[in-house]
């Protein structure tokens, strides 16, 4: 599959992915966080509070990508100019 068919391409589903990435942090983070302070206290707690962020940010990013490969394809085609192509940058 080519890069360009699941990145996101119009400015909702770009935000919507940039909420999935912050929920899925934060989750990740207090729920790692709580586990890490019973099992070895708090600077164990802050390690796994990293890691579950960063984990939980992958793996929510992959499925939120994946689920942009559905997106109904009027949604897409309004944010398109006349042509099908890609706007270009001023400038580039």
């Amino acid at each position: 599959m080519h890069p360009s068919e699941s990145v996101p391409t119009t400015p909702l589903q770009r935000w919507l992915l940039r909420l999935v990435y912050g929920l899925a942090a934060m989750l990740g983070m207090v729920y790692s966080y709580d586990f890490g302070k019973v099992i070895g206290g708090p600077l164990v707690g802050v390690v796994l509070a990293l890691n579950g962020a960063l984990f939980c940010s992958i793996v929510a990013g992959a499925l939120a990508e994946k689920l942009c490969q559905w997106w109904p394809e009027a949604h897409r085609e309004a944010d398109r100019p006349a042509g099908g192509s890609l706007p270009v940058r001023p400038g580039s």
